[in-house]
């Protein structure tokens, strides 16, 4: 790499003597070939000239900060350079000169190709891949989406009267002269059976005005008495418009109105049915209510829900009533 000469490393020669006597010799060029061989002094730490370092207030024309080339010139007077030395110095400091130049240029190239490289590596990133699959559904397969719109709404068979058409019957839930409930604690003999088509008959006060206002195109229903003989009951089915209408029926009857189902009073075991306190169980399926009037065979009221009228209401209204219906279910 070439730089410039170094100040205490130029060879020293040993100076020529003048021939005392030589007529043919050319003297004057003798003595310039002696001159460009001049010896370099070399200076001792204690003869160089030192460095003043100003500070900012101590800075002038006469004492500032001298240039490199200055530098150099006043130490080749002071060692006496020849000129020789001088051109080639010159000429180190123009090669250094270009040598930085050329330096810079390349250094500031690599950072320009080095910022368009990484500018190319971020635009590409958000680019998709041409090689990579599409992530879009083929035209002939339908996607997701259009799978679920196209899909058939579920609808409950039994939840309106409008896909539920077929009235309900005394045959369909009291075929026979006595049911048995699945699971049940035994059968229960039918006394009587009823179909009203005026719903308003099957209920009392509050309830019968709900029932004449409501949207009820019949009720059947029939007196049992359970098993063991000492309950009477009266369960029937109340055929309404639609799920909403009876779920608002349930909710009014659970808000405690004024009155109830009425009860299908017969001869023998039932004939005191309805005339003492009674114990009333419902529930709803689809768009139908179903309910149970329980009172005692021997006319004594019913204080308290007992495990046998627990089990009359499970019995009649959870099992039997919904065993009978769910066919209805099924019919598409």
């Amino acid at each position: 790499m070439a730089h410039g000469p170094s100040p205490f490393g130029v060879p020293q020669e040993t100076q020529a003597h003048r021939p005392p006597d030589n007529p043919g010799f050319d003297w004057s060029e003798y003595d310039e070939r002696s001159q460009m061989r001049a010896p370099t002094a070399r200076l001792s730490p204690e003869d160089r000239t030192p460095t003043v370092r100003l500070g900012a207030g101590d800075r002038s024309p006469t004492r500032g900060r001298r240039s490199p080339e200055e530098e150099m010139e006043e130490h080749l007077d002071q060692i006496q350079a020849s000129r020789p030395l001088r051109r080639a110095a010159q000429r180190a400091r123009r090669r250094t000169k270009w040598w930085l130049v050329t330096l810079v240029i390349v250094s500031a190239l690599a950072v320009v190709g080095a910022c368009t490289a990484g500018a190319f590596i971020v635009l590409r990133e958000g680019e998709p891949d041409p090689s990579a699959p599409s992530a879009e559904p083929a035209a002939d397969q339908p996607s997701a989406v259009d799978d679920t719109e196209a899909a058939p709404e579920v609808v409950d068979p039994i939840a309106s009267r409008a896909t539920d058409t077929a009235p309900i019957s005394i045959e369909e839930l009291f075929g026979a002269d006595s049911i048995t409930p699945a699971g049940g604690t035994g059968a229960y003999k039918v006394l009587e059976t009823e179909e009203l088509s005026n719903c308003a008959d099957a209920g009392l006060d509050e309830l019968a005005e709900l029932l004449a206002d409501a949207d009820c195109t019949q009720t059947v229903r029939a007196t049992l008495i359970n098993p063991d003989g000492e309950y009477a009951a009266t369960a029937g089915v109340l055929n309404l418009a639609d799920t909403a209408e009876a779920d608002a029926l349930r909710a009014a009857i659970e808000a405690g109105l004024e009155g109830g189902f009425a009860a299908l009073r017969t001869d023998g075991e039932a004939e005191e049915l309805g005339r003492a306190a009674t114990m009333v169980g419902y529930n709803t399926y689809g768009h139908y209510l179903m309910y149970v009037v329980i009172g005692r065979t021997d006319g004594e009221p019913i204080e308290e829900a007992s495990e046998p009228v627990r089990a009359i209401v499970s019995d009649l209204v959870d099992v039997w009533f919904i065993d009978q219906l769910n066919p209805r279910r099924e019919v598409q």
